[in-house]
Formats: structure tokens, C-alpha cells, sequence
């Protein structure tokens, strides 16, 4: 009894005493508990020897014991392998306990419990358990606590703390934590748990199940069910009005970068300014503000997000981004987006879709900028390029955008596009969804395309330059106007066979558009403009037609974007060229001062093409000019009207009031008072009856018809041929050069031809007139060819008759004439009568035949018969009864005779 009091006020005095030794010295402090080990042995020697005794007979309940000792300690504490077989023997148990390890002056760290008890490995049980550990420096410290703990101590003043029911950790960062059990390890400053914990740093908190808190490096790693919530400012931690909350797999909360790494699934919900966004992404890393010395500021400033980022923000409107990778900056609230990025807004029925391979979207200040494969979509609006910086409407509708490389724009109506690209292009908004201006800036082209419409005409703006396209209210098209030389096509609606695609193309073009904003009303092409208009089909009598001018205004149809009239001036040119060359067929060449291009409303092609003003053309050595010059495309026909219309080619020339050239068949009609000029008698080919071949012959007449292609001339209306004094007059003329004759009808007149006429020994040349109903004249056989009312006068000599022929020398000469039908022979003083003359010039000898044939001579009397023979250089005649159809028949001669004086 001695001993164990001995012993017992030893013990008592030991727990009054070791808050003091170990405070001064610990190594003092570790003898004495030796020692009390040692009393402590002594004092329970007997019962161990009786324990001893019935050993073998307790052995069952022993075991048990031990059982129910394991199996209530292993809920509490999860050991490390090395740890897992601790003492069982308690050597000492001490209240009150607390106990300090330092090296030199410098603690390194501190263990209060209520209650610690000693095993016989030195490792200590403690109960309400405060541990803390001290930075190197000794100044700053980690604490923990917890409803109970085991240290175990370990060498070089370490030691490893095993801590369960409610473990309460305070870095010496700020960072606390709250679990149901942790193993602390001194040596790496480390503290594990399996258990779900709670976090709580300044403005950021969160939950996890089972975390690695590493103190010396200020890490906290999260390993399952991450939860973390951050504040923008202490008060509003307080007032729980959270900003995000994050949820990943697994995390790691670095303080020395201010950041926490998610990873394992990342989500995030984060609420700020009447925006909620959801936020989902393979893994993540949270970089936070603030900093020791202003810990209230401590907030999400910045959210890294990697693989399949996807972020559903709604403020109203909703907006969807996703991206492979991206970074949120709060405060510029700001997105870089990576490895394909994609925005997308819906405001009320309007969407708007932002896609590009990587981009930085501002949304604070309404910008996005895009790099690669960029693209924007807005109702029935797509623009895409290389790269884009597009500046947004607070509805986050597009504003404004500048695109680079590989432009492209599209807008889309029921009934047609319009597409544009260049090098860049700008597109502006007035209001939201409301296009106003896209301006394409290098190699650009604008095309308005049909979708559905088989007589809608497709158009295409081209030009090395710049072409602005202008929209009026809800994105309809007002105008575009292009800088730079410019090229606009319309193609032939459908590509219909009797259908035409047209291009005009000028230095600077402007468009403008009916108020449907659908269909071109006007253009106009100003500086070295030119019109072309290429049929589909193709054919020796197709043209192509191309039109110069300084500058074409063009007015449309009312819709199908198809052209109704062009109007090019001044100085203008038209070249028609056959889209299949063919022989006989060349350029058509046309100048004027204006011309006026008119096109079906049904074909789409030209309809008329009108040259004004001082108007010329050629084709081959065919040449024109008049005032104005109106070709139809259904009759093809071209029209020479005003000033002096002229034609000429290398044989002649023919002026006209009026002159209809039908370029198709080659025939011309002339009218209101015709005038032609064959340059020389061998112009008119074989078919001349002029005698003088190196001299002009001239036609006039009211009206004429010229066929080219059978080389045919038809004069009506007091028609008249000369050349110098020789001349041919009737109603009408026809000239065939090909069959070498001319023909003369109506009231023929004639003085084609001379006689010579040798009377008392001397030979004159006369000129000889001839009238008839007409005439012809043959180039087989060189006759002139009389017929009725014959009337043909030689000086004083005169023959009428039904119809005569005259035959000409090469000299246009006559070398005989022969009359038939009721022919009468007038001379001074004598008139014979017959049914048949032959007239030779060469002998001045006339047969007149008749039944009878008849000569009165007023000096020498008459005669009568078949045949008789008139000898005019004599002055005398002979009747015989030889003639063609009685040659027996009687003479009767009656001769007259003087007085005798």
C-alpha cells in the first residue's frame, strides 16, 4: 500500500509537473516518464503474476477483449501500414497533457490534449486533441484539432498524428478545415483524409470527400466529389450570395499561384449582374484574386477550361458557348476560346451563331474576335473569312464586322441570295437583325442568285476593287456601288434557248433595287462602260452584241433582276459579231453619239438596239451612216433614219429618207426618195446597158429594194438610170446583175445607145430615144428589148411599133433593130407602115414587111406590097411581093410627078 501511494503521488505529481517540464525541457521531461514507467511496473507485479495464474482458463475472454478493443478502435483511425500494430500497453495516461518540441529556441511544434495516454512504443493517445506546428521560422503555425488523436513520434523530431471526430485545420495560410479524420505527417507537413471535408479560405469554401492538405507547400488536394464555392466579398459570403460554384472529380487548390485545379469532370454554376451560366468542361483551373495582405478581395478572377467546354449563360437571353479550350476573365468578363469555338445567342426568335476556330470574346465590351475558319450566322444572314473582329449590340446581335482573307457573306430569301466576298469585307447593322451596309474591299463579287424563280435572272458584281452593297429596313437591298473597274453579268434566266446573258462593265457601277429589296431597278455604269450581250443559242445569224460607251444607265423589269433598256452615251460603239463564223458574215460595227439597248419581257434577249446621233456602221466593205440607227431583234432589221441615211460599199452607194437593212436575208428597203450611185458602169456587173464603164451611174426613184444575196436592185416610183447623157426612165427598175440585165416597166423612157448616120456623104453620130410600156436589156446578145407601145427616135427618123429589139455593138452602138406589130417609120415628108422592120445600122437600110406594107413619100408617091425596102441614105424605097407570109403577093406603086414648066 506504501508503494502504490508512493507510486500514485508520484503519478499525481508527474501530471501537475510535466506541463512544466516539457515547456523547459523535453528530453527531462522523457526520463521522468521512464521512470514513472518503471514504479508503474513495479507497483502491478502481483497482479500480473495472478493474471498469469489463470491465463490458460481466461484465455477465451482475453480474446474477445481484444476483439472488441480492434474493433472499436478501427472506425477512428485509419493507420498507416507501418502503424498498423501500435502498442496496446498503456504506460501512462495524464490529464491536462500538453507538451512542446523545439529545436534550440525555435518550437517546431506544440500538442495539448485533455487526456493523453502513453503506450509502451511511446506513441500517445490524446483526447480533445491541439496540435501545432511551426513554420520553419517559427513564427507562423498550422493548427489542428480534433475530439481525439494518436502520435505516434518518429525520429528527427517528427512525428505522423492520426485525428478523428471533428478535425478542425487552420493553415497558416487562412485555409481551414473541417473533417472526421486526418493523418497529419510532420515530416512532409501533410494531412490526409479519406473522409468528406470542408474547406474554407477567406471568400472560397467548398466540400470534397477525402483531401491531401499539404501545408508546406500551401496545396490542398481534393480527390472525390469536389465542391467549391467562391464570393465576391466577405459580406456577401456571409449573406450566402454565392458567385460560382464548382464541382469536378478531383482538385488540387494551390495558394502559392492562387489557383484550384479541377479535373475529372468539371461544372461550374456561376451567378453575377442577372446572368446564371452553366458551366461543364473536361477539367479546369480556377485562378483566384487577392492576396495575403487583402484577403477579403480573395474571388474567382479567372476560369481555365480544358477539353469539350460547354457554357449556357442566360441574362434574358440565352448564350451558349463551346470551345475545346477556353478562358473566362471575370473582370473583363471575357472568354478566349480554342480548338473550335462556338457562340450562340437566342434573343426572342432571332439567333445569332458565332463559330471560328479560336476567338476572344469580349462579352463586356461587345466584341469577339475571330481567327480561323471564322463565321457568323444571324437570322437569314452568314458571314465567314480567315479571321473577323465583330463588335456586338447589348443583345449580343451582331453590330459591326471586319472580315479578312477568304471572305464571304451570304443573306437569304425565299426567292433568292445574295452572296458576297473579297479579300475583306465589312458588314454593318443599323438596329439589331437589321443589315445596313456590307462594303467588299479587293477582288470582290457580289451575286444576287435566283433559288426558285426559272425566269429570275442571276446577277454578279465583280471587280479587282471595292464593292459596297447598301440595305434599307429589315435587310432589304437598297444599292450597291462598286470602286475600281467592275463587271456586272446577268445570266440568262434558266439558260433558255432564246434567252441572253448581258455584262456591262465600267469603271464604277451603282445598283439600286425596286422597294421589295428584292429586284434591281436601275444601274448605272459610268467610265469606258461596255455592254456585251451574249445569246445562248448559237448560230451564224446570232450576234454577239458588245456596246461602248462612256458611261450606261440600265432601267429594270419590275422583278427578276432582268434587264428592260440600257442607255449608253456619249460616243458610243456597238460591234455584232455571228457566234459561228460563216462566210459572207463579218463585224457588224455601229457608232453613235447614244445607243439604247431594249430587251424582251419574255426572252430576256435584245429587242432593239438603237444608235443615236451621227450614227455610223459597217459590216465587211458595206458602210452606213444616219441620225439614228434602230436594229429589232425579231425581224432583224436595221433601221436608218434621219439626216441623210446613206449605204455604200465598193460599188456603189444609195441615200434614202428611209433605209430598212435586214441584216438576216441582206435585203434593204429604201423609201421616201432613193438616190444611188454605182461608183462606175462596171459596178452594175454585166447588167449595165451604159456604154462609158469608167463612169458613175446614178439611180434614183421614190422607192428600191436591194437583195444582196441574189445581187438585185428593184426601183419603183419614177425611177430614172443615168449615166451622162445616156438615161433610162420608168415607174420601176430592176436591176439582175446576176442574170446580166435590167428591166425597166411602166412609162420606160430611154437614151441608151447612138446611130451614125451618113447622109450626102457625111457620117454624123446621133443619139437615139426610146419609149415603151418597158424594156429590158440582155447582156447575151448586148439587146435592148422594147415592149409595147414601142417608140424609138433616131434624129428626124422615127419607129413606133408594138414591140422593137435593138441591138448594141461593144461600143453601145446599135447595129440593127428589129420592130414587129402595127410598126410605123416616119421621116420628113414620109411614113411607112407594117407589120415587121429590120432596121440596119450599118447600111441604113429598113425591110419593112406587113400585109401589105405600105410607103407614102410625100414627093414621091406611094407603095404598097409585102416587102419593101427603105434605103434612107438615098431617100428612096422599093416595094417587092416577096415577103414572109405572102411571097407572091402584087406591088402597087402610086408615083407622084412635078408640072412641066
Amino acid at each position: 500500500m506504501s508503494s502504490k501511494s508512493t507510486i500514485g503521488r508520484e503519478i499525481e505529481r508527474s501530471s501537475l509537473s510535466s506541463k512544466t517540464l516539457e515547456k523547459h525541457n523535453p528530453s527531462v521531461a522523457e526520463r521522468t516518464v521512464e521512470k514513472l514507467q518503471s514504479y508503474d511496473f513495479r507497483a502491478k507485479l502481483p497482479k500480473i503474476l495472478r493474471y498469469t495464474a489463470i491465463a490458460a482458463a481466461g484465455i477465451i475472454v482475453l480474446v474477445v477483449a481484444a476483439s472488441f478493443y480492434t474493433a472499436r478502435s478501427k472506425p477512428a483511425f485509419k493507420f498507416k501500414p507501418e502503424h498498423a500494430h501500435l502498442s496496446t500497453d498503456v504506460i501512462a495516461e495524464v490529464n491536462g497533457y500538453e507538451r512542446t518540441e523545439s529545436d534550440g529556441s525555435t518550437p517546431k511544434y506544440y500538442i495539448k490534449a485533455d487526456t493523453a495516454r502513453t503506450f509502451s512504443d511511446n506513441h500517445q493517445e490524446l483526447e480533445n486533441a491541439y496540435v501545432k506546428v511551426f513554420a520553419a521560422d517559427g513564427q507562423a503555425f498550422d493548427e489542428i484539432r480534433s475530439d481525439k488523436a494518436v502520435y505516434v513520434p518518429e525520429a528527427n523530431k517528427n512525428f505522423t498524428a492520426y485525428l478523428a471526430g471533428n478535425v478542425k485545420i487552420g493553415t497558416r495560410d487562412a485555409l481551414n478545415i473541417e473533417t472526421d479524420g486526418v493523418t497529419y505527417t510532420r515530416a512532409s507537413e501533410t494531412a490526409e483524409t479519406d473522409e468528406k471535408i470542408s474547406f474554407e479560405r477567406d471568400n472560397i469554401r467548398g466540400t470534397a470527400v477525402g483531401a491531401t492538405v499539404k501545408m508546406a507547400d500551401k496545396k490542398l488536394e481534393l480527390r472525390q466529389d469536389v465542391e467549391i464555392e467562391t464570393f465576391e466579398s466577405a459580406d456577401k459570403m456571409a449573406a450566402g450570395v454565392k458567385y460560382a460554384k464548382l464541382n469536378a472529380a478531383n482538385a488540387v487548390y494551390d495558394q502559392n499561384t492562387n489557383s484550384i485545379e479541377l479535373s475529372g469532370g468539371f461544372k461550374a454554376k456561376i451567378e453575377a449582374d442577372g446572368r446564371k451560366s452553366d458551366v461543364t468542361a473536361g477539367s479546369a483551373v480556377a485562378w483566384l484574386s487577392g492576396n495575403d495582405t487583402d484577403p477579403s478581395g480573395r474571388d474567382l478572377t479567372k476560369l481555365e477550361l480544358f477539353d469539350t467546354v460547354h457554357i449556357v449563360s442566360n441574362d434574358g437571353k440565352m448564350t451558349t458557348i463551346d470551345a475545346g479550350n477556353a478562358i473566362y476573365e471575370k473582370l473583363l468578363d471575357r472568354f478566349e476560346l480554342k480548338d473550335g469555338a462556338r457562340i450562340v445567342t437566342q434573343q426572342d426568335s432571332t439567333k445569332t451563331e458565332i463559330q471560328s476556330q479560336n476567338a476572344v470574346y469580349d462579352r463586356k465590351a461587345l466584341k469577339a474576335t475571330l481567327n480561323g475558319a471564322a463565321q457568323v450566322a444571324q437570322g437569314s444572314d452568314y458571314v465567314k473569312g480567315d479571321s473577323m473582329v465583330v463588335d456586338l449590340f447589348p443583345s449580343e446581335e451582331i453590330k459591326h464586322a471586319v472580315v479578312s482573307g477568304n471572305t464571304y457573306l451570304k443573306q437569304t430569301a425565299p426567292d433568292r441570295l445574295v452572296q458576297a466576298s473579297a479579300n475583306e469585307l465589312t458588314v454593318d447593322y443599323g438596329a439589331p437583325s437589321k443589315l445596313r451596309n456590307a462594303r467588299a474591299v479587293g477582288n470582290s463579287r457580289a451575286e444576287i442568285v435566283p433559288t426558285t424563280i426559272s425566269d429570275y435572272s442571276k446577277a454578279t458584281l465583280t471587280t479587282p476593287r471595292n464593292i459596297s452593297i447598301d440595305f434599307k429596313g429589315a435587310g432589304l437591298l437598297a444599292a450597291m456601288t462598286t470602286d475600281g473597274r467592275t463587271t456586272i453579268q446577268l445570266d440568262a434566266p434558266g439558260n433558255a434557248p432564246d434567252a441572253a446573258t448581258k455584262r456591262v462593265t465600267a469603271d464604277t457601277v451603282k445598283t439600286y433595287f425596286h422597294d421589295s429589296g428584292q429586284d434591281l431597278s436601275k444601274a448605272e455604269a459610268v467610265g469606258n462602260a461596255v455592254l456585251e450581250i451574249e445569246p445562248v443559242k448559237k448560230a451564224p445569224e446570232i450576234y454577239n452584241t458588245t456596246v461602248n460607251a462612256p458611261r450606261f444607265d440600265c432601267e429594270f423589269f419590275p422583278t427578276g433582276n432582268n434587264a428592260r433598256e440600257c442607255v449608253g452615251a456619249t460616243g458610243a460603239k456597238t460591234v455584232r459579231r455571228p457566234t459561228v463564223a460563216a462566210a459572207g458574215r463579218g463585224d457588224q460595227v455601229l457608232t453613235s453619239e447614244r445607243v439604247i439597248a431594249t430587251f424582251d419581257a419574255v426572252t430576256k434577249d435584245l429587242a432593239e438596239l438603237q444608235a443615236v446621233g451621227n450614227g455610223k456602221y459597217s459590216e465587211g466593205d458595206r458602210r452606213g451612216i444616219a441620225e439614228r440607227f434602230t436594229f429589232g431583234q425579231n425581224d432583224k432589221v436595221l433601221r436608218l433614219r434621219g439626216g441623210e441615211p446613206t449605204v455604200w460599199d465598193g460599188r456603189s452607194r444609195a441615200k434614202a429618207p428611209e433605209i430598212d437593212w435586214n441584216t438576216a436575208t441582206q435585203v434593204s428597203n429604201l423609201r421616201g426618195g432613193v438616190s444611188t450611185t454605182f461608183y462606175n458602169g462596171g459596178a452594175m456587173g454585166t447588167a449595165s446597158p451604159f456604154s462609158k464603164g469608167n463612169k458613175p451611174v446614178f439611180i434614183a426613184s421614190s422607192e428600191a429594194v436591194f437583195d444582196r444575196n441574189t445581187d438585185t436592185a428593184v426601183y419603183t416610183g419614177s425611177a430614172r438610170a443615168w449615166q451622162d447623157d445616156n438615161y433610162v426612165r420608168a415607174d420601176k427598175l430592176t436591176i439582175l446583175q446576176a442574170q446580166g440585165k435590167l428591166i425597166a416597166e411602166g412609162s420606160v423612157q430611154s437614151g441608151l445607145y447612138d446611130a451614125k448616120v451618113n447622109r450626102g456623104g457625111r457620117v454624123s453620130t446621133v443619139p437615139v430615144f426610146a419609149s415603151a410600156n418597158s424594156m429590158t436589156y440582155n447582156r447575151d446578145g448586148r439587146t435592148l428589148s422594147y415592149r409595147g407601145n414601142t417608140d424609138i427616135r433616131q434624129g428626124t427618123d422615127r419607129i413606133t411599133a408594138d414591140a422593137a429589139d435593138v441591138f448594141l455593138t461593144e461600143n453601145n452602138e446599135v447595129s440593127r433593130t428589129v420592130a414587129d406589130r402595127s410598126v410605123v417609120i416616119t421621116q420628113p415628108g414620109r411614113r411607112a407602115t407594117g407589120d415587121h422592120v429590120e432596121y440596119a445600122a450599118d447600111t441604113e437600110i429598113a425591110i419593112l414587111q406587113g400585109n401589105p406594107a405600105t410607103v407614102n413619100d410625100s414627093e414621091n408617091g406611094s407603095t404598097s406590097g409585102s416587102q419593101i425596102t427603105v434605103y434612107f441614105r438615098e431617100n428612096r424605097f422599093i416595094g417587092s411581093g416577096r415577103g414572109r407570109q405572102s411571097p407572091n403577093a402584087r406591088v402597087k406603086s402610086v408615083y407622084k410627078t412635078k408640072p412641066q414648066e
